[in-house]
């Protein structure tokens, strides 16, 4: 009688272990088909109504945006043909009709072309854009910035997207190897060797320096043992609700804890079945608001002209944008294919 009941109670457990996770995937689909329209809209109403200001577009919206379609687009999700080509051709055609050429080539253009440039170039990467002329450019001006120590110098002062040289470190390699012809490779092996000593040996502070830290590292094949340590502390800072915060002194939002869960699984240390990433998905799936976002609360100081794109939140849209973006991914990341709507 008791192996009956023993035997009884497993396959209760399998059966109630099949159903949560068939409740959680379902969950993930319907967060993602929420968010992903929402994101598009925001896209397609940031350049249109930036036209009339600043004439240019977004890393929150285009730059992060377009890893976030083509993640969704590879994964069977639905993505607006129209919306997503509009994302494309602004990317592609920025540093045309709003940047001088001529600049670039003899780099002297802005130091700012650096965050933008790079996230341009990782979401042209995201979608397999073999690249062309300017993209060649972009990326030899990019690859001239890189300063002593090996690093680059981020010229933002918005945290947490402009403002970490983590970040544009770790992107800048990732886009000189993918863009740069094949007559540079000596010069990029050589640059990004220095800039994996660097990003090796300087100690990460704030979450987003440790998120690209570790896709940094990642991108250009750094010492797998220091990759797994680094991972391991990023992953120790998992707050009790499942999420990550920016700071230590910041409570936990969308931003932090999508960037972390990417990271962490891109870099090979977190597989979307352990129970680390699945704890961080259930707090993004209770941190979704009813229209989609996830509010993410800005701490810039606000210095360039406000570009209402109709993403929720108001002032505090374009970082709620990007975290919306980082939130999306790492679900995608857990998502099975989705079911088609008749």
């Amino acid at each position: 009688m008791k192996k009956y009941l023993i035997l009884f109670g497993l396959l209760s457990l399998l059966a109630f272990g099949w159903k949560a996770s068939d409740d959680r995937d379902a969950a993930v689909e319907s967060a993602i088909k929420k968010s992903l329209p929402l994101l598009e809209r925001g896209s397609h109403l940031f350049l249109k109504n930036a036209q009339a200001l600043v004439n240019c577009h977004s890393c929150h919206n285009q730059g992060l945006g377009l890893v976030t379609f083509a993640m969704a687009k590879e994964k069977g999700y639905q993505v607006n043909d129209t919306i997503y080509a509009e994302a494309m051709d602004s990317t592609r055609h920025q540093w045309i009709t709003n940047g001088d050429t001529r600049a670039l080539m003899e780099d002297d253009d802005p130091v700012a072309t650096l965050i933008t440039g790079d996230y341009d170039l990782w979401g042209l990467a995201a979608n397999h854009f073999a690249g062309d002329k300017l993209t060649d450019i972009l990326a030899r001006n990019i690859m001239h910035m890189q300063t002593a120590d090996g690093s680059w110098f981020s010229p933002g002062k918005r945290p947490p997207m402009e403002y970490f040289s983590f970040s544009v470190t770790a992107l800048a390699v990732k886009n000189m190897q993918v863009y740069l012809p094949g007559v540079l490779r000596p010069e990029v092996e050589q640059r990004v060797a220095r800039a994996r000593a660097w990003m090796t040996q300087t100690t990460p502070r704030a979450n987003e320096e440790r998120v690209f830290q570790l896709l940094g590292l990642t991108w250009c094949k750094g010492d797998t043992a220091f990759i797994a340590k680094q991972a391991r502390k990023l992953l120790s800072e998992q707050r009790s609700d499942g999420g990550w915060a920016q700071l230590d002194s910041l409570p936990t939002d969308a931003y932090a804890s999508g960037q972390a869960l990417y990271a962490l699984n891109q870099s090979g240390q977190l597989a979307v079945t352990d129970e680390a990433f699945q704890k961080g998905i259930g707090f993004l799936l209770r941190g979704q608001e009813k229209d989609g976002s996830w509010h993410v609360k800005t701490r810039s100081f606000p210095f360039v002209p406000f570009v209402d794109s109709g993403f929720p939140h108001e002032k505090d849209q374009f970082i709620s944008a990007a975290g919306s973006n980082w939130a999306t991914m790492a679900l995608l990341l857990a998502a099975k294919n989705p079911e088609q709507e008749p």
